[in-house]
């Protein structure tokens, strides 16, 4: 049986699971909170994370090197689709490297931390910490957030009464696309490009707000970087910094 630890409010669920980490957390373990403080988006970004929003960190113990970690974010963002697909019956599309959008919205982000083997274990683990906008409304966020972000209910019309089971299906599905991104990567590379949010459309690459170049998004190579091709006609794999649409 899965292991969940869950709190009313934290400052982070990551924090908690690396600390659960050293105390030799199995494979599986959840951490889940009912609100964050202090979660964290991608560059250190404040991840805004009012009640009603489904908030925890996965602990895995995949066998993969720190260069692999961005790949795991991949998976992460197509299980948690999985999920919503099959629980919510939404069909999320993914925002290299790490948001999912529905109607031109973010509902959901992902932060996958690489971490060193803990004390009298040979395995480094990956913290997958997931937030999930469900049963919030977009006037619960921040108000310059509001014409970003999207809820599931705001979505579907309806709550989630069940967070739990949305909870499992979200782990479970996380669990399985980790495992198909390590023995096969072909299919798991098909599959990210079906629900690939900006292939397609026109681009920008940013790296803290400064623009390195602009084209046409062509999806992921094998290694997980995004393609982008540039506007003189070369085609680049962008390792990191953000990606942001022109139109749309």
């Amino acid at each position: 049986m899965r292991q969940i630890h869950y709190y009313p409010q934290l400052d982070s669920t990551s924090r908690v699971a690396k600390d659960l980490l050293q105390q030799g957390a199995a494979a599986g373990t959840v951490v889940l909170a009912a609100q964050q403080s202090a979660g964290r988006g991608q560059y250190d970004r404040t991840f805004a994370s009012p009640p009603g929003g489904l908030y925890f960190s996965l602990i895995l113990y995949p066998e993969i090197q720190a260069q692999e970690a961005a790949m795991v974010t991949l998976a992460a963002g197509l299980g948690c689709r999985d999920a919503l697909g099959a629980q919510c019956g939404l069909s999320p599309q993914i925002k290299w490297p790490n948001d999912l959008y529905c109607a031109g919205r973010k509902i959901a982000g992902i932060l996958t931390e690489y971490c060193l083997p803990a004390m009298g274990r040979r395995e480094a683990a990956v913290v997958i910490g997931a937030g999930l906008n469900v049963n919030s409304s977009s006037g619960d966020f921040p108000e310059e957030l509001r014409p970003l972000l999207g809820t599931v209910r705001d979505l579907t019309g309806a709550a989630i009464h069940d967070m739990g089971t949305l909870l499992e299906a979200c782990a479970a599905c996380i669990e399985r696309r980790v495992a198909q991104l390590l023995w096969d990567r072909s299919s798991f590379l098909a599959e990210w490009q079906k629900a690939d949010y900006l292939l397609g459309r026109r681009i920008r690459h940013l790296l803290k707000e400064q623009v390195l170049a602009t084209g046409i998004g062509r999806g992921i190579n094998y290694s997980g970087r995004y393609l982008l091709e540039q506007d003189d006609g070369s085609t680049g794999a962008v390792l990191a910094g953000q990606l942001r649409a022109l139109e749309g």
